[in-house]
């Protein structure tokens, strides 16, 4: 590889970079606070395939040689022109293990009364919080609604999933209701449910809450299919 390819791949890694995360592109990938650093590092890079061009242009010597390995650099710019590997989904929600709850002692822990509202709308996450303490005592008789894709789990259960992630996809850990009472839409579809928790299923967090689902609506997924 020659000087002036290195410059080349350098500078389309940073372009790549700055498109991924001019868009929404890189919340497939990475947390949504990364947005601004991403665009930093890319600018950075193509600012230095520009000082590298200048360099060359102005007649200093330069070592030639540069390690093959360095036509690395363009495999993830040609997977993402070629390829833009879509947000984690069912494939990998029903090989994952899904996240166990850390319970603080019980005495320690204050979960609000939820709102009034009819139904009420609330996070998978906390759904699944509030089931892990007291069987689900503060989601007793009330019609809940929340968002999530389909997956499949054994002995033809169903679930709403989502993940969660800390920095980038490669860390994700799975949060996921099991449903019942409507036959479920394709794997990897994204829906809206109202249901009922189902009284002291998820108990302790060492297994899935379940819910019975009273309505079911197919929705698009959303800009950031993260939690």
């Amino acid at each position: 590889m020659t000087r002036a390819t290195q410059t080349l791949l350098l500078a389309i890694t940073g372009a790549v970079l700055i498109r991924m995360a001019s868009g929404d592109a890189y919340l497939r990938y990475v947390n949504s606070w990364m947005r601004w650093p991403l665009i930093a590092c890319g600018a950075l890079l193509v600012l230095l395939a520009l000082v590298d061009v200048w360099r060359q242009d102005d007649g200093e010597e330069h070592d030639s040689h540069v390690p093959r390995a360095a036509w690395l650099l363009f495999v993830p710019s040609l997977v993402f022109f070629l390829i833009a590997p879509p947000a984690l989904g069912a494939h990998f929600a029903e090989r994952a293990q899904t996240a166990p709850v850390a319970l603080e002692p019980a005495d320690e822990v204050f979960l609000p009364e939820l709102p009034d509202t009819d139904p009420v709308p609330v996070l998978l996450d906390d759904l699944i919080i509030r089931a892990a303490y007291d069987g689900g005592a503060t989601l007793a008789d009330r019609r809940l609604t929340f968002s999530g894709f389909v997956s499949r789990g054994g002995s033809d259960r169903w679930f709403v999933t989502r993940f969660g992630i800390n920095c980038c996809a490669a860390d994700a850990t799975v949060m996921r209701v099991a449903a019942t009472g409507v036959e479920p839409p394709a794997d990897d579809q994204w829906v809206r449910v109202v249901a009922r928790h189902v009284p002291g299923s998820g108990d302790g967090g060492t297994s899935e809450p379940e819910v019975v689902v009273e309505e079911l609506e197919l929705i698009e997924p959303p800009r950031n299919q993260y939690r």
